[in-house]
């Protein structure tokens, strides 16, 4: 963990990439520093990217064991951040649960910065809590998968919280975690963070908590309709999110 220096702030974001088959993994981390008015950028591959066939480098960013650093975001991820200039920006604030005066870096983290025209999207880790408990955000996956899903999601409620049941026999993650309201099954917990549910599951004795924050109407995508808060105690001080060796960098992501 970052020890950072007074009135230096650090942002955390990990780049997923999804499979042809619907399964997504962990590819990157992009790293932002801020300083004052300046900010710097790094990124690093990770050792998953190794693993996948059908991965390929991101565009600007070719070599998996290079450390790339900017004092601007990459393009790959710029395109992805919306301006406060445009008129969407407040309605994609709401979405996710923000005001129309958050930082759009914020909002990319909060939204996962999906487009229809690649498979990439980010995620920023759980963050511990100054009550000491692990707090991140997602947005309820598959939704349209589950027939019986929309009238349950139409009466969902900020504040409910949202029954987890494994899927060991699911053909795409053995592990993966089914989202549940009053019986119906809604959706999933992300690819990306359902080995967090079961280590946090094993260190704690009990489950994280899904708490529903906020739920979009039927204009908005079905990956967006739903977003989530997971809670759980911090299991240790020690304790690191994501410290298996899929989620090492290739490259010396050292301290800035």
């Amino acid at each position: 963990m970052s020890t950072e220096a007074p009135g230096v702030h650090e942002e955390r974001l990990y780049v997923t990439w999804r499979e042809p088959s619907g399964s997504i993994h962990p590819i990157g981390l992009l790293v932002r520093r801020l300083d004052g008015e300046s900010e710097h950028f790094r990124f690093a591959y990770l050792k998953m990217a190794e693993t996948l066939d059908e991965f390929r480098p991101l565009a600007g960013l070719s070599d998996l064991h290079r450390l790339y650093e900017s004092d601007e975001l990459f393009p790959v991820f710029a395109h992805r951040v919306m301006p406060r200039s445009r008129p969407e920006f407040d309605a994609l604030a709401r979405r996710v649960q923000l005001g129309a005066d958050a930082d759009p870096f914020e909002v990319l983290a909060r939204s996962g910065g999906r487009r229809a025209t690649d498979r990439v999207e980010v995620f920023a880790p759980p963050r511990l809590t100054d009550d000491g408990r692990s707090s991140c955000f997602f947005f309820v996956r598959g939704i349209r998968h589950l027939p019986d899903a929309a009238p349950v999601v139409a009466a969902l409620r900020s504040g409910e919280v949202l029954d987890l049941a494994d899927q060991p026999h699911n053909r795409f993650n053995p592990r993966a975690v089914l989202l549940s309201s009053d019986g119906t099954p809604i959706g999933w917990v992300p690819d990306y963070l359902v080995d967090h549910v079961h280590q946090l599951r094993g260190l704690n004795g009990a489950d994280p908590t899904v708490i529903v924050e906020h739920v979009n109407d039927e204009s908005s995508p079905s990956h967006q309709r739903v977003l989530c808060r997971l809670d759980a105690p911090w299991p240790l001080a020690s304790f690191e999110p994501f410290d298996d060796a899929r989620f090492e960098p290739l490259a010396d992501l050292r301290e800035f």
